[in-house]
């Protein structure tokens, strides 16, 4: 029995995808992304979503940046930020205070439990990583990389035509 995916193999439990259809694809390496990372970080003892172990280390790198500024960082709008947030708040994981200098805004920083949460998360990303792509070789995995950096960049740039259109 080979140990290469096969696309084109139906009923076998796999998803069947259609020829030529691009999101269908990176959806479901998104979805089998999502459901590797619960399931390796819940085996760690840490409930967070790949989206909440990447706010994780942004808190962690700008230490008291404020919710707009992260949630323009991530490109999402903020009552989304707000949703990605409030888990990690309250596993007390991340701290939201008032800045001193302007109390409509909200710093985000870590607490000592967050800065362990990052650490995890940061340290155990390149085997989860590996353990998803195991079956590209190192250069095609470099390549796989710079390809999907393009084509974000390609989808950022066609969204900002057409909100520029509306």
């Amino acid at each position: 029995m080979s140990s290469e995916p096969n696309p084109s193999a139906e009923g076998d439990g796999h998803a069947v995808l259609l020829d030529g259809v691009v999101g269908i694809r990176i959806r479901r390496l998104q979805a089998l992304f999502g459901s590797h990372w619960q399931n390796w970080f819940r085996a760690r003892s840490l409930a967070v979503t790949p989206v909440q172990g990447g706010v994780l280390l942004l808190i962690r790198r700008y230490p008291g940046i404020s919710q707009i500024a992260l949630a323009r960082r991530l490109r999402i709008e903020p009552p989304t930020l707000i949703q990605t947030l409030a888990p990690l708040v309250k596993q007390k994981l991340v701290e939201r205070d008032r800045a001193a200098d302007d109390g409509r805004v909200y710093e985000l920083r870590l607490t000592k439990a967050g800065f362990e949460a990052a650490a995890l998360v940061e340290t155990s990303m390149p085997q989860h990583e590996a353990d998803l792509l195991r079956f590209l070789s190192a250069e095609e995995r470099q390549v796989f990389l710079e390809l999907l950096d393009k084509a974000i960049a390609g989808a950022e740039a066609a969204i900002e035509g057409q909100e520029k259109a509306e």
